[in-house]
């Protein structure tokens, strides 16, 4: 037998983040509301006896209409955990109190966890934690990040509770009378100081969308800037590399030999230099801005939009989301309280760039604007910064068509709490970002490249007319392709990426390169591919704007339980980006 211990909150909290401490796992945290849609379980071990621990959505109250607060009510109803754990911010007590007070006459046995003290006495507030103790007959465990022996203590207090022998409930009528704000001003010792207005100068009306452009155009000079030389590093080394492993397998059949370095070793070599510098560089970054707490003000000023094309504030958190994975962006769509706004923004996720594509988009924007020097990196920066603002303005005109056209119905609303601005700990945000963004997309990028390049050098060495089936499958392409202005082996590299898309500049690089040897192979830079100005900004486009990847087609399929809606995701998206290469292409002729 187990303890089952639950912990629920408001949103941002820190529920997550003490979940993680006790139970030694490493479920993604972050600044923002919404970040956890799903309970997570997790478990631990003290003196012989196994607690089972449920991390639940962040609710202001079970009795809402928010897909969270239905997911938390549903699942406490129908588990009943033996030991709940309230996780109360303590720089914002009264807010949390009222959750609290809910909760405390269901559940007997039940643990006050006061977090955020550390940023509560960096705010001059102090608390009675004895007199909240006997408001609420609970024990209260102050908890915070620079003190681990706090979530200790915690986990013990959590252990004696469960021991504990089940009391009455006849003080539930008395805790129901007590209004969180008495309750507040009953146990808060010393008021905290007032803070810095910051948002006046991030929401302000003059200098908030400025203020995020600015910001878009650091985060990509820098990640551009920073990757290109580690790049050319590692693919000198993964070709000194395969020198010696070509050496190695001298003996092997050379069948084999060539399967091996040619097709395995050589996609998984240009995945790895392509996308490890820049996701290296990025993910940090987009991490500091995250905990800084500028995801949710994102969305704030994503709403006036939204709410015209629809939908609401949220879909704004969705597409912040997509940028690290749309897989991640369609499961944080349950976020969205409206069902058709909810599906019309999974619809749309896809067309915000994920990591697996901003390699791509990288490479694709110097190549347009030039290569070398500071000046074609501030260059490219911009051109990526116009990029995603051509993302978020696709992504508002299509929310529209679909709102206006299949999804039909009642307009989303919108309410956010908006988290104050923290100073991020730079050793657990790059330990977050390694571990939990770079390895894991790395991972899944590798773990299909190796296949894929097998599959690839299968079609290069299997020949149709004297030909390789993969020239020959491209120059099949090249008309349907310049209609768009692709060419075949664009629309090739982009058909069998389907699988992830961190595999579509390796595959078109390989496709072009069929034959070169395996020291070589890896070197292969875009000039071989022989984009001109309009056949790089249209495959740009087509970057932004195409089927998404198949993990992200699986959670759609997941997520909706319809086909009809997973295969419109995939149409979509493709069509849109379609019509804009023509558009595209046919200006390009003109001028």
């Amino acid at each position: 037998m187990s303890v089952t211990v639950a912990f629920a909150g408001n949103p941002n909290v820190g529920k997550s983040t003490v979940f993680n401490a006790l139970t030694g796992l490493r479920q993604h945290t972050g600044n923002w509301t919404g970040k956890t849609v799903d309970p997570a379980r997790g478990r631990w071990n003290l003196e012989g006896e196994r607690f089972e621990a449920v991390d639940l959505p962040g609710v202001y109250s079970l009795e809402g209409g928010t897909p969270e607060e239905r997911v938390a009510a549903k699942w406490l109803e129908a588990n009943r955990p033996d030991v709940l754990v309230v996780v109360l911010d303590a720089t914002a007590l009264e807010r949390s109190l009222a959750l609290a007070l809910e909760l405390r006459p269901g559940h007997p046995r039940l643990v006050l966890c006061l977090n955020l003290c550390d940023e509560a006495e960096r705010l001059g507030l102090r608390l009675d934690a004895d007199a909240l103790s006997a408001a609420l007959d609970a024990p209260v465990v102050h908890t915070r990040s620079d003190q681990k022996s706090s979530y200790e203590v915690l986990r013990r207090t959590i252990g004696v509770l469960s021991a504990s022998p089940v009391r009455g409930r006849e003080n539930s009528v008395k805790n129901r009378s007590v209004s969180a704000s008495d309750l507040c001003k009953t146990v808060t010792i010393q008021a905290p100081r007032p803070r810095r207005d910051w948002d006046r100068l991030v929401l302000g009306k003059w200098t908030a969308y400025p203020l995020v452009l600015v910001l878009l155009f650091a985060l990509f000079w820098l990640t551009i800037r920073g990757a290109n030389y580690p790049s050319e590093l590692l693919e000198r080394g993964f070709s000194r590399l395969g020198v010696r492993l070509g050496e190695l397998l001298a003996a092997f059949p050379e069948a084999l030999r060539s399967l091996l370095l040619e097709g395995v070793y050589g996609t998984t070599a240009k995945v790895i230099a392509v996308m490890l510098p820049p996701m290296a560089i990025f993910f940090p970054l987009f991490s500091l801005l995250e905990d800084l707490g500028l995801l949710p003000r994102t969305a704030l000023l994503l709403d006036r939009p939204f709410a015209a094309c629809g939908s609401c504030g949220r879909q704004g958190l969705c597409m912040c989301m997509g940028l690290g994975c749309n897989a991640v962006g369609v499961t944080g769509c349950r976020i969205i309280p409206n069902e058709k706004a909810r599906i019309a923004a999974i619809l749309t996720n896809a067309m915000v760039p994920c990591n697996g594509r901003f390699p791509t988009l990288i490479l694709l924007a110097g190549l347009i604007l030039g290569r070398g020097g500071g000046l074609s990196a501030l260059a490219a920066a911009g051109a990526l910064t116009l990029f995603m603002l051509l993302s978020g303005g696709v992504t508002l005109l299509s929310t529209a068509l679909l709102r206006r056209t299949l999804l039909r119905g009642e307009e989303g609303s919108f309410a956010l709490e908006l988290p104050p601005f923290r100073r991020p700990r730079l050793g657990p945000l790059l330990l977050r970002s390694f571990q939990d963004r770079i390895l894991r997309v790395l991972g899944r990028a590798l773990t299909v490249a190796a296949p894929a390049g097998a599959v690839i050098w299968a079609l290069d060495r299997i020949t149709l007319g004297g030909l390789p089936l993969l020239a020959v499958l491209a120059r099949e392409l090249d008309p349907l392709a310049s209609i768009f202005g692709l060419t075949g082996i664009l629309l090739l590299a982009f058909v069998l990426s389907f699988p992830a898309n961190e595999l579509f500049l390796p595959l078109a690089l390989l496709i072009a390169s069929h034959g070169c040897s395996p020291q070589t192979a890896s070197l292969v830079s875009l000039t071989s591919l022989d984009l001109d100005f309009s056949t790089a900004l249209c495959a740009a486009i087509f970057t932004l704007f195409h089927w998404p990847c198949s993990t992200t087609v699986l959670t759609i399929r997941r997520e909706t339980g319809s086909r009809k809606w997973t295969a419109l995701a995939v149409l979509f998206p493709t069509a849109v980006g379609m019509g804009l290469c023509a558009v595209t292409n046919l200006l390009c002729s003109w001028l």
